[in-house]
């Protein structure tokens, strides 16, 4: 029997669970997958050279359609993204949301230090970069909206959270929407919060893997939580795995808060037709609200 795949999502309670021996202790035989490099990512070529930035218009969601519930092609047995697109995923079959438990992200929208935008209300009209169809595309919104007109938020689809930190950094962005160890990165670069934008997170797996398994990996990541909260200090040096070896010398992780923490809620009824109606009054896919299974089916409770 194959090993239990898990794709790794910028936070500590995989790795703690790994080291404290929880995934083993619960019988669950895994391995770690090895991050996708360049997937939906601007090329150095063009930031540097390009005069506009071209939008990636794929993300989440996307990944989730090609990998049939794993995030990408080929990819891990379990993931992680925002709840409104595993919400969606899991409502058109790509998969199956685990509604016994989600995630919490700080996140925010940051700008450079000598910025002239102050407020969210400056953001209006100027170029927010976020990951289409992912958590920073729908939190944007979500935030924005309280301060600014729907018609007035100019979203920038520049790929993923790295993608839209090489943009940050190379200042071909006003604004960009940022999540956990790549908000605390810029932060230490000097960018500033303009709005924050934390947002849930949720579990999806494809319908081909053992739920029991699902249920082991998530004990040990639950496990975790309690000794990433009693002493976060042991840990940090864990998201130095998930970051890319360019930035290793620009970045104290010391200084950094303890990103995602996964929440032992369910993910119930009410928040997913919540979400469905959300997602659809602003037409953010091209499905309508009808087509898909409803949440007895969509989600694992």
């Amino acid at each position: 029997m194959s090993k239990f795949r898990i794709q790794p999502h910028g936070r500590l309670n995989d790795w703690v669970a790994a080291e404290k021996g929880y995934f083993d202790e619960a019988g669950l035989d895994f391995e770690f997958e090895a991050p996708h490099v360049g997937r939906n990512m601007l090329s150095e070529a063009e930031l540097r050279e390009s005069n506009t930035l071209r939008d990636i218009q794929s993300g989440a969601f996307e990944s989730y359609v090609e990998g049939a519930g794993r995030k990408g092609d080929g990819a891990g047995d379990v993931s992680c993204a925002c709840h409104w697109t595993v919400n969606q995923a899991a409502k058109v079959q790509d998969g199956v949301m685990w509604g016994k438990a989600y995630s919490v992200c700080e996140a925010a929208i940051v700008v450079p230090e000598d910025s002239d935008i102050r407020k969210p209300e400056d953001l209006a009209g100027r170029e927010v970069a976020v990951g289409y169809h992912s958590g920073s595309h729908y939190s944007a919104i979500q935030t924005l909206e309280e301060f600014i007109p729907r018609s007035a938020i100019n979203l920038k689809f520049a790929g993923t959270t790295w993608s839209r930190v090489d943009a940050a950094l190379a200042r071909r962005v006003p604004a960009v929407n940022v999540f956990g160890l790549q908000l605390y990165l810029l932060e230490q670069q000097g960018f500033r919060r303009v709005a924050s934008t934390t947002f849930m997170m949720a579990f999806m797996f494809p319908k081909d893997v053992n739920e029991s398994d699902v249920e082991k990996y998530m004990s040990g990541l639950l496990r975790a939580q309690t000794d990433i909260d009693f002493e976060p200090e042991k840990y940090k040096h864990y998201f130095l795995r998930e970051t890319p070896e360019k930035y290793h010398s620009i970045i104290d992780v010391r200084r950094f808060g303890v990103g995602e923490r996964v929440v032992p809620q369910a993910y119930t009824r009410e928040v997913f037709d919540r979400t469905q109606a959300w997602m659809h009054s602003r037409n953010l896919f091209e499905s309508g609200p009808n087509v898909g299974v409803g949440f007895e089916l969509a989600v694992q409770q």
